[in-house]
């Protein structure tokens, strides 16, 4: 569609009056290389369609390099201005914004907690649902954070305000997750170095979407089967240090291989004087992020052990590292850079391949001889993947001894019927006790006679 010059001069003006890309007119000017903006507005600056649809661009080109591709300056207006008029019309008059940004995100959001909502309000979120109103904009303007669409309030007065009021709104929104204790885009967008409106707005999208896909079991297996088509699968299997590869302390890393392509144990060891070697089994995936960086996501074993608890993610349970890709499939350095705020793992990862064959054999020596430690080894656990059949109703895995089958109906778990015949399916074992695993759904069963009847799976001789 040809886009004509009021258009331009629409969404310029918008993007000048609001301050939505920049925090004040200086950097809007100075971006454009336009010094009037201020005092002659955008109509003026940029008389002819030419000069407008370049202008436009820029601030097009520059959203998209600043979210990888994600956002469409254009679409984003537009739905400002839809999400605007709705606002102004329904919304701008209520009491407690607050409260009623809370109860929108509980009404669109899973689990749907209607409450003790009037029918009112209710008609108002439906008409939300059913126009397709952007809800981040909506929650950002019942905030009093982006003004309305036609606005000219002026420069921003305190941005760091703005982003703490509006992440705490989605930390109260998401606390209780299932998955995670506080959602890692939530940390992420915390340490935004760049703070702007536009980037609150798209932290806050990147915050509810990742929320749904945990939110609900079925989301679960779309949301993990993307990330494993994003692994990457590196030659990394042997020794590492974080000395440059020799002697120069006692800790190391020793690493293998897990089943899947891109994920790996990353055994970390510690000598000490009085001859202790200390390992704790961290798994691994090599993830793509997307922007042509390889991220590292490391899982402490207790992470695992909350996993199966049902217990949110902590801090301390997992990690993110970034570093550029690898141009070798064998890579001897690794330097990993920790993507988002921790209390508890250390702020970069150098790793460096030991390549000589003398430290090799002293790394042997200490783990046959030393005296070995592993203060998280209940934790630790081995994957037995062994699925037998997938039935329309059903789904069988062998028991320990392969003597029965489980037959685990899909309709008692939520996403089951999404299980395929080539996924991560099988019995997993930990501290001694088995548990019927779908690693897509991030789901462990344990196989007691209790739990077992909870989910109404039972022991078979053969497939129905």
């Amino acid at each position: 569609m040809k886009i004509g010059q009021e258009k331009y001069e629409e969404w310029l003006s918008c993007i000048a009056n609001t301050r939505f890309l920049f925090n004040t007119i200086a950097e809007l000017e100075e971006f454009l290389e336009a010094p009037s903006i201020h005092s002659n507005g955008i109509k003026r600056c940029f008389s002819s369609l030419q000069r407008l649809r370049s202008a436009f661009r820029d601030l097009h080109c520059e959203i998209a390099d600043q979210t990888k591709d994600e956002c469409d300056l254009k679409s984003i207006l537009e739905d400002y201005k839809k999400a605007w008029y709705f606002f102004r019309d329904n919304l701008a008059r209520r009491t407690d914004p607050f409260m009623v940004a809370l109860e929108l995100l509980q009404f669109t959001y899973p689990p749907y907690n209607i409450g003790k909502l009037g029918k009112k309000k209710i008609g108002i979120f439906n008409e939300i649902e059913q126009q397709g109103i952007n809800i981040p904009f909506t929650i950002l303007m019942l905030l009093k954070i982006i003004p309305g669409y036609d606005s000219k309030n002026g420069d921003v007065a305190d941005i760091d305000t703005h982003f703490a009021n509006a992440l705490a709104l989605l930390e109260k929104f998401t606390e209780g997750s299932e998955f995670f204790s506080t959602l890692p885009a939530i940390i992420a967008a915390r340490e935004e170095p760049n703070k702007t409106r536009f980037r609150l707005f798209y932290h806050i999208t990147n915050i509810l979407n990742t929320y749904a896909s945990y939110a609900e079991q079925e989301n679960i297996y779309g949301t993990s089967s993307q990330i494993k088509n994003s692994y990457v699968d590196l030659d990394i299997d042997g020794f590492w240090n974080e000395c440059d590869g020799k002697l120069s302390h006692t800790s190391f890393w020793h690493i293998t291989r897990a089943k899947d392509a891109g994920s790996y144990f990353a055994y970390h060891w510690q000598k000490d004087a009085d001859n202790n070697l200390t390992g704790i089994c961290y798994t691994l995936f090599l993830i793509n992020d997307g922007d042509g960086r390889l991220t590292a996501y490391m899982q402490h074993p207790e992470g695992m052990k909350h996993r199966m608890q049902g217990l949110p993610y902590t801090d301390h349970d997992h990690v993110w590292y970034k570093t550029d890709m690898p141009t070798d499939d064998a890579p001897n350095k690794l330097p990993f850079n920790r993507y988002m705020a921790s209390q508890c793992w250390q702020k970069s990862l150098n790793l460096t391949r030991v390549t000589d064959q003398n430290l090799w054999s002293i790394y042997q020596k200490w783990l046959s001889t030393c005296n070995i430690v592993k203060p998280f080894s209940c934790y630790e656990y081995e994957f037995y993947p062994n699925l037998y059949a997938i039935t329309p109703n059903y789904i069988y895995i062998p028991t320990e001894d392969n003597k029965q089958l489980y037959q685990v109906p899909k309709s008692e778990i939520e996403g089951l019927d999404q299980i395929q015949i080539d996924d991560n399916v099988g019995l997993m074992k930990m501290n001694g006790k088995y548990f019927l695993a779908f690693d897509e759904l991030l789901l462990y069963l344990p196989t007691t006679k209790g739990e077992l009847q909870k989910h109404g799976i039972k022991l078979v001789d053969s497939v129905e």
